[in-house]
């Protein structure tokens, strides 16, 4: 399911389709913190860019308040192909290659999805603006998914 992290725009039905099903290739995306999207259309080039990324969780109480931990991410990469009409081209980013350059490390799929050029993004690390996905109250041991 598409996350509610606003974007500027409703993203078409056939992108939200897409998105839940690369999303299935997040490996137990049940027990996982949140999945975040993040989508841009290219009008230029007629391509739809699409950031996925597991939320971060903050620990609400105890002595380590307000600390966020990233969640642990793990890929079934054929499960995410098959979102693709043919196999897309994958490429690994092992780390950020500018100062400036907010994916970081992350799985990249170009390829055709529903008829559409997509490039595809599974990041290792939510982006900074992102913020905490889910929250773990220290004293309760709740969990709370605030996106």
């Amino acid at each position: 399911m598409i996350p509610s992290i606003p974007n500027s725009t409703n993203p078409p039905s056939w992108l939200r389709w897409f998105v839940n099903d690369a999303v299935r290739g997040v490996v137990d995306r049940h027990v996982t913190a949140p999945i975040g999207c993040h989508f841009f259309h290219d009008i230029d080039l007629d391509s739809w860019e699409v950031s996925l990324f597991v939320s971060r969780t903050e620990v609400c109480g105890g002595p380590a308040d307000g600390r966020q931990v990233p969640a642990g991410l793990q890929i079934d990469i054929l499960a995410v192909c098959a979102a693709f009409d043919a196999p897309p081209a994958i490429y690994w980013q092992a780390e950020k290659i500018a100062h400036d350059d907010e994916l970081g490390n992350h799985l990249s799929f170009e390829g055709v999805a529903r008829g559409s050029n997509v490039w595809l993004r599974i990041l290792q690390n939510p982006p900074d603006w992102a913020g905490p996905g889910r929250l773990v109250h220290a004293n309760t041991g709740s969990i709370e998914d605030v996106w």
